[in-house]
């Protein structure tokens, strides 16, 4: 049962719907009926920006922060060394981050709109039960809502607005990323300044007076507001028709000319929970063409991705990648003040605001240029990805050694902080494109709400380890130590994601570089003709250590066409 979970099926769309869906509004009322309004025709870029806004909506749960001692002064008068109020936080991402994960395979199978509509009603939920905990002065409430359902929705939200955006940009799955991304980022300092408004605190403020006052009309003010967001965009999201094309390439980035038949696909392997699409014939991988590329990396299942050694490699160096993200920033301001001695109020809002601002510069620019790359140069486009993920990660070590050398100059202390987060905030930025050309658009969702379990679970532990952290010169040296070792494992460990489908498909274990294997590991399993033979849901491809001058065909239009009459 568990297992069979992970398997995941793409539906079909019915005609009703995809007429129904050619208008941005649309309702579902059951019996393949589709209530509509007949005003605003579709535009993937309505949902872009969508998406946008659900992210944008996600980044409130950092404004959490803010609240924190807040609620701890009217639960408990105090905002002591306890810090109750911060178990909530952790529990939030806690919840966030298995339900991210957990929740790929039933967004796929439903498609998004179902799932949204489910997210939204536990965020609403959530703002309820922790407007009620304030009222009532009831902390297990704030528990169960705020940590508990809040986190749970936000978790679900993400995931569907991330693995729907980049099954319609194909073609810019880079600028798509990071834009929406760069809304999570926006969203954090938009809510945390909205709520320091509430509370009548100062975000730069060198000291603050915690009253408790605001905190009851917290919850309501915000709830409003993402609930209204959040069910708009449900009634936006929608997966594409399986015509749908844009520049000339379907939903995978295959050229239209070059794919087969798209009910063949989802007969034979969609239906039986493989994510597969090949083109005519894998070009030659000097050519470095989209072609080469997408032909092979369908031939997998969701199973095949999870358990495969360049997802988990790449899911320990995006951990190393977020790092300063999760350490250096919720920081910030205690680093501004007592180790750079910064006593200006002034002062200390500016070097938070350029840093904040490197963060967003890094998410929109690190995505957008990996499709640069992949444009201009004709890239493979997993490989731009990882030279740019690879370089971002670069940039963190030469940081990370610089750092603790410039404590007592500000202004090169600013500059290299920003500099850090804008890596960090670029690494995150480029995971969803990044995993969708690795491991194919039905794939995202499930891989990338895995690979932020590291995310969430990076969050709870600096969390729990911040929450008695001693500011001192020694103390952030160390901090910034720790994270150097960690991000050089992580550059070291992207070695093993192998971006090449002839490494990626090799009958075993198989690393090349300039054309020459340096480790070559043959399993000698059995090839099948078809995938009905292969009992274990698996399409195991016998490849050649080299390209043959012939070509590699996976799948060959004019001979297999006339197989499965095709009309081809």
């Amino acid at each position: 049962m568990w297992c069979s979970y992970w398997n995941i099926i793409v539906p079909t769309k019915s005609p009703a719907e995809v007429m129904a869906e050619q208008w941005l509004v649309v309702l579902p009322m059951g019996s393949d009926f589709y209530a509509r309004l007949d005003c605003i025709r579709f535009h993937r870029w309505w949902l872009l920006l969508a998406c946008c806004l659900v992210q944008f909506c996600a980044g409130s749960v950092y404004a959490f922060t803010m609240v924190a001692d807040s609620l701890d002064v009217y639960f408990y008068g105090t905002s002591g060394a306890n810090k109750q109020s911060s178990r909530v936080l952790l529990l939030a991402y806690i919840f966030l981050g298995v339900v991210s994960a957990i929740c790929g395979p039933f967004v796929e199978r439903n498609g998004p709109r179902p799932a949204m509509a489910l997210g939204t009603l536990l965020v609403f939920l959530g703002y309820v039960i922790s407007q009620f905990s304030i009222t009532y002065k009831v902390y297990f409430l704030l528990l169960v809502g705020f940590g508990i359902l809040l986190g749970s929705g936000y978790g679900l939200v993400l995931i569907v607005s991330i693995s729907t955006v980049q099954k319609w940009f194909p073609d810019i799955r880079g600028y798509a990323s990071g834009l929406c991304i760069l809304f999570f980022a926006i969203g954090n300092g938009a809510f945390i300044t909205v709520s320091s408004k509430l509370l009548g605190q100062s975000v730069g403020a060198l000291r603050t007076i915690i009253t408790g006052n605001g905190v009851e009309d917290l919850f309501w003010v915000l709830g409003t507001f993402v609930v209204v967001v959040l069910l708009f965009c449900t009634l936006v999201l929608r997966t594409p028709p399986v015509t749908y094309a844009v520049n000339g390439k379907d939903i995978h980035g295959v050229p239209m000319h070059l794919a087969p038949n798209p009910d063949h696909v989802q007969d034979e392997y969609l239906n039986v929970g493989m994510t597969f699409v090949n083109y005519d014939v894998i070009q030659r991988e000097m050519d470095g063409t989209d072609g080469f590329y997408f032909q092979q990396v369908k031939a997998m299942t969701l199973l095949q991705c999870l358990a495969s050694t360049d997802f988990i490699c790449l899911y320990v160096a995006f951990a190393a990648n977020i790092v300063p993200i999760l350490v250096f920033l919720p920081q910030i301001r205690q680093i501004a003040i007592i180790i750079i001695g910064l006593r200006n109020q002034t002062q200390v809002y500016h070097f938070f605001l350029y840093t904040y601002i490197g963060n967003l510069g890094g998410r929109f620019i690190s995505p957008v240029l990996s499709d640069l790359i992949i444009r201009i140069f004709y890239a493979n486009p997993a490989f731009a990805r990882k030279i740019v993920f690879v370089a971002l990660l670069i940039l963190q070590c030469v940081v990370l050694v610089l750092l603790p050398s410039y404590m007592h100059n500000p202004q090169v202390f600013q500059y290299l902080a920003a500099t850090l987060t804008s890596a960090s905030g670029g690494g995150l930025a480029l995971m969803p494109c990044f995993i969708t050309d690795m491991f194919g658009v039905y794939n995202t969702g499930t891989m990338y709400g895995i690979i932020w379990t590291s995310w969430s679970l990076g969050a709870v532990i600096s969390g729990a380890l911040l929450s008695n952290f001693a500011f001192t010169v020694q103390g952030v040296t160390d901090q910034l130590h720790w994270m150097l070792i960690l991000v050089c494992v992580g550059t070291g460990l992207m070695f093993f994601v192998r971006t090449n489908s002839m490494d990626r498909f090799f009958d075993g274990y198989q690393i090349t570089a300039c054309g020459k294997p340096l480790v070559q590991v043959s399993f000698h399993n059995l090839t099948r003709d078809t995938i009905e033979d292969d009992d274990d849901d698996q399409a195991s491809i016998a490849t050649p250590t080299t390209i043959p001058k012939d070509g590699f065909v996976l799948w060959n239009h004019q001979v297999d066409g006339k197989v499965y009459d095709l009309g081809v």
